[in-house]
């Protein structure tokens, strides 16, 4: 078994403008259904990684972890 996938070394993820400590998804899949997400200009905009992984079911991601890649 491999250790827990952590968001901030997830490759999708990045810090929220004016908020470092809080994490916005970037990954496509997971905004598709988010409007603000899709239609916004700002870059870290994205459904909050806490929303996400505080999923259980149905989740794109979740609190598994499911889309998550490794950072280059």
């Amino acid at each position: 078994m491999s250790g827990p996938k952590f968001c901030r070394d997830c490759r999708w993820s990045e810090p929220e403008n004016g908020s470092e400590w809080n994490l916005r998804c970037q990954h496509a899949v997971v905004n598709m259904n988010d409007a603000w997400a899709l239609a916004s200009n700002v870059k870290g905009r994205g459904v909050s990684c806490h929303t996400e992984r505080d999923k259980r079911w149905p989740a794109k991601c979740g609190m598994r972890g499911a889309l998550w890649e490794s950072k280059p």
